[in-house]
């Protein structure tokens, strides 16, 4: 990354760290020229922005590197101190594979293809919604659920560019559905995503199926005694609240509980990339929304099961997530001052890692409510009544098998029951062999 880059259309070098570009107070407004340096390559010249040591006539080690072009792009740029700066970076050559098009993101875009297609779903690879507002990686429709605009996503696209690119996903009728690895992206609770674990793009290839290790959530819903598996979500933790709880948890947990559950990360498979997308289009699962205590226009993107989210309906009113109003707060550029350095740098061992992101998570979200009693039931197994015996938990759990009663006037004496005709005495029903 360079402080300094050539504006062919100025004809002139601009400092980067620098104000007002080392303009001095000519030329174009220096709001607007930044604006303008951020845009999208696609949306300018590919030629504006040129290496200085470039612009010089000489050529500079990104062009002897034959991957890299003189041209360049200008992008903020977050230091280990955490500060943001303006920093032009070189454009790769034209014959360059994009990071879009990695061996990963068509492995990717492979399986949820041959996925949807195995369940029967139709499917369609890199094709533009119909009234062209986007063009998803992979677009599954629905049969019976929602139609998927997924997204394999294995670098941090801007916040600005997953909004966009989501809300008009939506536009189109389709859930923007993003699949990545590292939960720092900034497509995290921006809209429905999937998390899985690191993998090669030749596992994902050979995959029948992907575990999902995030953007999944189950329903759990229990009555807080002193005896629960789960700790009493109001830290009641000796004789319990009395109350239900009702908890938004990873499949992972859910599966060992009532099997000897021994961390919070559980040791289950767990529920798959694929078993969701098919549930997501057929029905079963479904996309829920839950906006933060603080700010309503951000919150919680989860995937749950289609029970699970008429469950929560039962206590809370289900919210919408306003992409309109969505606005990725800008924040503020450091200018050092520092004068330009105008020899390439590319190739050099001067990099150092930004800052690490806070991960965008459910904060502020209310994952765990807690309620007096149960609503009327729109489920089909029944809370225990804490002030029930074990005894009759346990048979509550366990009934006992029916034993078939004689009809009356056969004797019922003997296995199997003898069945003469009888008469009835204190002991029961007797024959005249079998009377007392």
């Amino acid at each position: 990354m360079a402080n300094c880059v050539w504006h062919s259309g100025l004809q002139r070098i601009l400092e980067l760290d620098k104000e007002d570009l080392g303009l001095d107070g000519t030329g174009p407004s220096v709001s607007e020229l930044i604006e303008s340096l951020l845009q999208p390559v696609a949306e300018r010249g590919r030629e504006l922005l040129v290496c200085v040591e470039s612009s010089q006539g000489h050529q500079c080690k990104a062009e002897l590197s034959g991957v890299k072009s003189p041209h360049m792009y200008v992008r903020k740029y977050r230091g280990p101190d955490g500060v943001l700066r303006l920093r032009a970076a070189h454009l790769p050559t034209v014959h360059e594979m994009t990071p879009e098009e990695s061996d990963r993101h068509k492995a990717m875009k492979d399986f949820l293809s041959r996925t949807a297609q195995a369940a029967g779903l139709e499917v369609h690879v890199e094709k533009s919604t119909r009234i062209r507002s986007s063009r998803p990686d992979v677009t599954i429709t629905g049969s019976g659920g929602v139609s998927l605009g997924c997204e394999a996503q294995y670098y941090n696209a801007s916040a600005g560019t997953v909004l966009r690119r989501s809300k008009a996903h939506a536009d189109a009728g389709l859930a923007a559905n993003w699949i990545t690895h590292d939960d720092r992206f900034h497509l995290i609770d921006r809209s429905n995503w999937m998390l899985t674990r690191q993998v090669t793009w030749r596992e994902i290839s050979n995959a029948a199926d992907l575990a999902l290790v995030g953007g999944f959530r189950a329903l759990v819903e229990w009555r807080c005694t002193a005896s629960a598996e789960r700790p009493c979500l109001d830290n009641r933790v000796k004789t319990g609240c009395g109350k239900v709880h009702l908890q938004w948890d990873t499949p992972r947990r859910l599966d060992d509980e009532g099997t000897g559950w021994t961390s919070y990360e559980g040791n289950t498979r767990g529920i798959t990339v694929g078993q969701t997308l098919i549930g997501a289009a057929t029905g079963s699962v479904t996309p829920l929304f839950i906006p933060s205590r603080k700010d309503r226009r951000a919150g919680a993107y989860m995937w749950v099961s289609a029970d699970d989210r008429t469950r929560w309906t039962d206590y809370r009113s289900e919210e919408t997530p306003n992409l309109e109003d969505e606005q990725v707060p800008d924040e503020e550029i450091h200018f050092s001052g520092n004068d330009a350095d105008t020899m390439c740098k590319f190739g050099e061992d001067t990099w150092t890692p930004s800052a690490p992101l806070e991960r965008r998570g459910a904060y502020g979200v209310e994952l765990a409510i807690t309620v007096d009693n149960p609503a009327s039931a729109r489920t089909t197994v029944p809370l225990p009544d804490p002030r029930s015996t074990s005894e009759s938990r346990v048979a509550a759990r366990f009934p006992a098998p029916a034993i078939p009663r004689p009809r009356p006037g056969v004797c019922e004496i003997g296995t199997p029951r003898c069945g003469q005709p009888a008469r009835l005495y204190a002991a029961g029903w007797r024959c005249t062999a079998h009377r007392p």
